[in-house]
């Protein structure tokens, strides 16, 4: 048998072609198009940070009645996650930072406490306060004060944790 016999090359249509629009637009006009489009977006989006903040209250609802309900747990993360990725892109940088923060917390533990549902409160207030004060960007002083006692009771709650352990 030659090798010609054995192999047989294939050729795929290339359908990527046929899918993609060819436009008459420059980059320029492209990019004035799409931030357009963003900021249309933008206008919208605190309802939607309303409704994932609603989302988050809702989940951590189910962990106060089953502290390790994984389901529950699972849509905390989702949710947080959704806030990290996309709060900061219309501005919410703080209520980004707050999702990146809990995502972070969760993944550090198996078991949930009380004082983890605490810290879990926590940080979906402060996502609420970034709707309910208008707390743009990093939010100011107000958000740094925020950082600071989210962080304080963080360490608090990782040190009781510790002197639980040693015991």
């Amino acid at each position: 048998m030659t090798a010609p016999d054995q192999y047989r090359v294939i050729r795929p249509a290339n359908r990527l072609f046929i899918k993609a629009r060819l436009s008459d637009l420059t980059v320029t006009q492209m990019m004035s198009k799409a931030h357009k489009v963003m900021a249309a977006i933008a206008e919208g989006y605190s309802k939607w940070l309303q409704a994932d903040s609603k989302a988050l209250i809702k989940a951590l609802d189910g962990l106060r009645e089953n502290s390790n309900d994984p389901e529950r747990k699972a849509e905390l993360f989702r949710v947080a996650h959704d806030i990290r990725g996309q709060a900061a892109g219309f501005g919410y940088n703080l209520a980004s930072d707050m999702g990146a923060s809990l995502c972070q917390y969760l993944e550090q533990r198996d078991t949930l406490s009380a004082k983890d549902l605490h810290v879990i409160a926590s940080h979906i207030d402060i996502i609420r306060a970034c709707l309910s004060q208008s707390l743009k960007g990093d939010g100011g002083t107000i958000g740094q004060e925020l950082r600071d006692e989210l962080s304080g009771l963080i360490e608090r709650v990782e040190q009781s944790d510790l002197a639980q352990l040693a015991q």
